[in-house]
């Protein structure tokens, strides 16, 4: 006689067996997560932005002016925005600007390209330039509207000399023109969107040179372009890696570009170059990372230097002020910093520290919390405030809650098979605290991007729960916690912010696509396994709140094989559609599918657009039916 078989498996995802050996448990998922210990999906996404950013998102951070304005600040490869409403405003510094003599730009008929000499320029290969004062060359149809705009530079030629493409195509030749006053503002050279080492074939966009030539392309690092940022007041200060520190004063116009703070007035020796910049909100000091020493432009990876208290400017320590600075005293170089509730944590290749304001006459002091902590990637760390979580080399799943501990955790072997450690430097971390959860976003599958994303429900610390998958195939590239908004914001491949766990569908394009929402069981069979099961009946137990289609629909699928290792068989015998018109509603009536398995794997796949389930404890009526 048949008797009703409750599916039900512990929360959370694990690959650390096999799907045969992980009896009881969740295998594979993607799009869904544990509430409660209930599984469910996950949320869609819409587009925050109304315009995509140039470059790829690898920063967001949130504050507010005085006057209570929210803004947003954002940083990719190639510019650093301020997210206004749902605007993008450039603010990206300006790097040098000077007048061009002589008629700067030849053209070619026939061609949009121009070629641009400029002594010196100090440009890299996808810089920005902004020129103004030019006049129309000659008779032709490149006139001073046409020239008079903002500009990407497409190649290097040499120190002197780069091109651009215009917006129109020339209808003449000439060796020079534009006028004798053209004036060229640069802004900061650009980063890359993907590490490369140095010049020479295959460096540069496709027909860069002849066939078988180097590129003549140049780059100016080979380290991909990441950002840090942190609010002075209701200003921002921002810092690309290893490159200057910038200002925006906010008590201006909104589209009024940041300066470096060397130009302010009576700035007193400030760090020129830095890993990262911060403010310690308790004590309104200025931090800097990995940053130079006073009377030299020379970088030290482990020197931390600070601005005397609620200052921009006075970086020279004497006896009136609290600026100083301290060396790091352990490691080769400065990682990341993270500030906390009642620390900053301090990042070296090797080690992590405690960075504690003790005031005059040390002002900082730091104290070594944690050895042999290899942090992955600089922006692979995040805290709630009293947890700090992180990943480590190996991969390894870190946390600091006054102790430094291993997390344990059921799919690291699994994301360790197809982590592409070769761009570890992308991976971000970030905080959802509606659904407690800490994600990573990783690339996977050789990938050079992040596409894939993995998460610790960390709501029972002592049992976190593990999950993965990516959002319909594609990543995310940086994340930030619902602040002023109801949902997270995440920075997505094609240049748009997008709003997290919105509505019930994708919406990155038009018309929206259907959620890649699925839960799949390990292995189960009836008693030791030693007899087939016969499966009768099913009782589904489904809820849709939260969807928007007027019939909802999810497919369960029971999966069959007789021997672990061999195939899945499926088919319309054991494939049961679940349809509910008017949600929310709970799907609990029997649907009589009959099929015969010797072992089976249960799963629950979103099956129509605007779907969002929930799933309880569904049965099945299950008989032995017959030995191996």
């Amino acid at each position: 006689m048949a008797e009703p078989l409750k599916l039900q498996f512990k929360p959370g995802v694990n690959r650390e067996s096999t799907d045969y050996g992980n009896t009881g448990g969740w295998y594979d998922i993607n799009l869904a997560r544990w509430v409660s210990g209930t599984p469910q999906s996950m949320g869609g996404w819409q587009k925050f932005t109304a315009d995509a950013a140039q470059g790829t998102f690898r920063s967001l951070f949130p504050w507010s002016t005085l006057a209570g304005t929210r803004f947003y600040g954002a940083g990719t490869n190639l510019k650093y925005y301020l997210v206004y409403g749902n605007s993008l405003v450039d603010i990206t510094p300006i790097r040098s600007t000077v007048t061009i003599n002589n008629n700067p730009f030849a053209i070619t008929n026939g061609s949009s390209t121009a070629v641009v000499t400029d002594t010196a320029h100090g440009a890299v290969l996808g810089d920005f330039v902004t020129y103004s004062g030019a006049t129309t060359i000659g008779a032709s149809n490149v006139t001073a509207a046409v020239l008079n705009r903002e500009y990407q530079i497409t190649k290097i030629v040499d120190a002197n000399t780069y091109w651009i493409t215009l917006t129109v195509t020339s209808d003449t030749t000439s060796a020079g023109g534009g006028g004798a006053a053209v004036v060229a503002a640069y802004q900061i050279n650009v980063g890359l969107d993907t590490s490369a080492l140095g010049n020479g074939w295959g460096t540069g966009p496709w027909g860069d040179g002849g066939w078988g030539e180097g590129s003549g392309s140049f780059v100016e690092t080979d380290q991909l372009r990441l950002w840090t940022e942190d609010n002075f007041g209701e200003d921002l200060l921002f810092n690309p890696r290893n490159g200057g520190i910038y200002y925006k004063d906010m008590s201006g116009s909104v589209q009024t570009r940041a300066v470096n703070i060397t130009s302010l007035s009576g700035a007193s020796n400030p760090p020129t170059i830095a890993r990262q910049v911060l403010v310690s909100d308790n004590d309104r000091h200025i931090l800097v990372f990995a940053t130079n020493t006073i009377g030299t432009a020379v970088q030290d990876p482990l020197l931390i230097r600070w601005s005397d208290t609620e200052s921009l400017i006075q970086w020279t320590p004497d006896t009136t002020n609290t600026a100083g600075s301290l060396t790091i005293n352990a490691g080769s170089q400065f990682l990341k910093a993270v500030e906390t509730t009642t620390e900053t944590l301090v990042f070296t290749d090797i080690t992590l520290h405690s960075l504690r304001f003790i005031g005059p006459p040390y002002t900082f002091g730091q104290t070594r919390i944690g050895t042999n902590v290899q942090l992955i990637g600089p922006n692979a760390v995040v805290s709630t405030g009293s947890v700090t979580f992180w990943m480590a080399t190996g991969p390894l799943f870190q946390m600091y809650d006054g102790v430094v501990r291993d997390m344990p955790c059921t799919v690291r072997t699994y994301i360790a098979e197809i982590l592409n450690t070769a761009q570890s430097e992308k991976i971000t971390a970030g905080i959802n605290r509606q659904f407690h959860e800490v994600l990573w976003l990783l690339p996977v599958n050789g990938s050079s991007e992040l596409n894939f994303y993995v998460i610790c429900n960390y709501e029972n610390p002592g049992d976190p729960i593990w999950y993965y998958g990516s959002y319909n195939g594609v990543g995310r590239t940086t994340w930030l916690d619902a602040w002023f908004e109801t949902t997270p914001l995440a920075g997505a491949p094609d240049g748009y912010i997008y709003s997290m766990e919105t509505g019930a569908t994708d919406q990155s394009a038009v018309p929206a696509t259907i959620l890649d929402s699925y839960l799949r069981s390990s292995v189960f069979e009836l008693g030791s396994g030693e007899n087939f099961m016969l499966v009768s009946r099913t009782i589904p137990d489904v809820e849709f709140t939260g969807s928007t289609a007027a019939t909802p629909t999810v497919t369960l699928t029971f999966e069959k094989r007789d021997y672990p290792g061999s195939a899945f068989v499926s088919g319309p015998d054991n494939t049961v559609e679940l349809t509910v018109t008017g949600p929310p509603a709970q799907y609990t009536a029997k649907v009589d599918r009959r099929f015969r398995a010797r072992s089976t794997q249960f799963g629950i796949e979103t099956t129509t657009i605007g779907t969002l389930w929930q799933l309880g404890v569904p049965r099945i009526y299950a008989s032995p039916d017959g030995q191996r």
